[in-house]
């Protein structure tokens, strides 16, 4: 997550099942915990916590997912670029 902001991207979206239901058990509640780790170190790198976000969207949820991205780009738009991408292009 860190490199992809590194590297130049606006924000990162982390999206998974909701906990107590994925089949991958407890998978989620580890993203979980990471995210909100990460979320308190990435002003150390100079990025704002809003690039980050970790949302729980079933497969059935197109809808929820759809605006949850919508969401997300208006964030992002208000944010405006990643600094970090700005700097490489100059």
């Amino acid at each position: 997550m860190i490199k992809a902001l590194l590297e130049g991207a606006d924000a990162v979206l982390i999206s998974g099942c909701h906990p107590g239901d994925c089949h991958y058990i407890n998978g989620n509640y580890k993203a979980r915990r990471r995210v909100k780790l990460l979320k308190e170190i990435l002003p150390r790198f100079g990025f704002e916590e809003d690039r980050l976000k970790l949302t729980w969207i079933g497969a059935s949820e197109g809808v929820d997912f759809a605006a949850t991205i919508k969401e997300m780009v208006d964030q992002v738009k208000a944010l405006g670029p990643n600094q970090t991408k700005v700097q490489m292009v100059i």
